[in-house]
């Protein structure tokens, strides 16, 4: 499809199962291009009640859970991978982060009505404020 100006890809992981598609993508795009992909994970506090509380063990344990699928995608197609880790809030850091990059590629839950309405939308804040081309991929 002509992804040759693609050489620096942002692609954010969630660990979901949802979110395997947009790492099949990201890697299939970083491989056609011979780019390079940044996966990066946002432990996100605007989740939890209380902030304060974060073990490094558990951050880091759930990290590599959730790079554990884009490491064997890229190493079975030859793919360069970078790995970040922030916390914070995932849809402004990943926003702030796409400046730095050609395309930014995540995954949606396809999530409809009042779960959408009470829980938001990650890649659809993505998809309106990200600072580079971004392709959302569905369920």
């Amino acid at each position: 499809m002509g992804y040759e100006m693609f050489q620096k890809i942002l692609l954010a992981v969630d660990g979901t199962e949802a979110n395997r598609l947009a790492v099949s993508k990201a890697v299939g795009m970083a491989k056609e291009s011979g780019g390079k992909v940044t996966a990066v994970f946002v432990e996100d506090v605007g989740y939890r009640l209380n902030p304060v509380y974060f073990s490094p063990l558990d951050i880091d344990a759930t990290a590599r859970r959730v790079f554990s699928f884009v490491r064997s995608e890229a190493d079975s197609q030859g793919v360069e991978v970078e790995y970040k880790v922030l916390i914070g809030h995932a849809a402004k850091d990943i926003a702030a982060l796409s400046r730095d990059y050609d395309v930014l590629v995540c995954g949606t839950r396809g999530r409809t009505g009042v779960k959408k309405l009470m829980l938001g939308s990650v890649s659809g804040y993505l998809a309106e404020r990200s600072r580079c081309a971004t392709v959302v991929v569905g369920s």
